[in-house]
């Protein structure tokens, strides 16, 4: 098999490409994060999508739940923040943790 061919094989069975990624800034929000998770995916049926919720170390386990979503659906991701607070900033390591562009052409 050549060098094409294995890399085409890896493209075909690779997870499909993330169209969206919801960052979520939390900080005590233990009893939301499922609700807020299977809200997304009913309003994002058909959409390959995310969520990072970027926590704030928050007290009541909010980061704790939603690593427990993230172990059974790998939509989920958590950044949990210790030492350092504000929605702001949530917001910019949210983004940074995204790893591709933050927009992209499609179809032009």
């Amino acid at each position: 098999m050549g060098i094409e061919a294995a890399t085409r094989g890896a493209a075909e069975t690779a997870a499909p490409e993330i169209e969206l990624t919801v960052v979520v800034p939390t900080f005590n929000e233990s009893m939301n994060v499922p609700l807020l998770v299977d809200r997304l995916d009913a309003a994002l049926e058909g959409t390959r999508w995310e969520v990072v919720f970027v926590d704030d170390d928050s007290p009541d386990g909010t980061a704790k739940v939603a690593r427990d979503l993230a172990l059974r659906d790998r939509r989920v991701r958590v950044i949990r923040r210790i030492g350092r607070r504000g929605l702001s900033t949530a917001c910019v390591e949210g983004v940074l943790s995204l790893g591709r562009p933050l927009l992209r052409r499609h179809g032009w």
